[in-house]
């Protein structure tokens, strides 16, 4: 029944953190003072369009999906978690707050490519070799992307099916989750005043070696 109501909350939780991005964007990055009504309400296009951007963000729509599905299961099995360190995963205690809060996230979203570098180093395989890993590896969004939506799906199926851990630590958990991500998905996240967009961090690193 936990699994069944997680795989609901993901799809769900993908859908309202889709159209969240696609309001970000048209409200605040788009410069516009005045909408159509379609750009507004359009959902059966807006949805789908966004998620489909979402999984071919590095360019294959197979890979994405895989990385996607790879990177929601891991974060499940991370936030069950706490369940074998202690008490059942879904109780009040501090072993399930700490692997159901956005720490793991947050901290692969600040390292990831610090970790994807290592992780291939290691195999002796190079970013650009087009070997299994390194097309996987290179899914930088799909993978964060599964990672935040299944942590916040299980933080929502273990409160909704059991009401024991606190209501209080779901829902600012979920909405920093949810914020982190649109702001990832459009660039803007920043840990130490480093940018996490590859692309600009690439065309800083150009312009100092001139």
């Amino acid at each position: 029944m936990e699994f069944f109501l997680y795989l609901i909350y993901l799809v769900i939780t993908l859908v309202v953190v889709s159209l969240g991005d696609y309001y970000f964007r048209l409200i605040y990055l788009s410069g516009k003072d005045t909408f159509e009504k379609q750009e507004l309400t359009d959902w059966t296009r807006i949805i789908p369009s966004k998620i489909v951007s979402i999984f071919e963000s590095a360019g294959s729509l197979q890979h994405g999906l895989l990385a996607f599905g790879l990177s929601t299961f891991f974060a499940y099995v991370w936030t069950l978690t706490g369940g074998l360190i202690g008490s059942p995963h879904y109780t009040d205690s501090f072993g399930n707050y700490f692997f159901l809060s956005f720490l793991m996230p947050v901290l692969v979203l600040a390292f990831y490519s610090f970790i994807s570098s290592e992780i291939l180093r290691a195999a002796r395989i190079s970013r650009n070799s087009g070997s299994f890993l390194a097309r996987l590896l290179n899914q930088e969004i799909p993978l964060l992307s599964g990672i935040f939506i299944s942590v916040i799906a299980s933080n929502l199926a273990v409160y909704g099916l059991y009401h024991e851990i606190s209501f209080l630590f779901v829902l600012p958990n979920v909405l920093i989750l949810m914020v982190l991500l649109i702001l990832r998905w459009n660039g803007k996240v920043k840990f130490g005043g480093i940018r996490m967009d590859r692309e600009e961090e690439e065309a800083e690193d150009l312009e100092e070696d001139l």
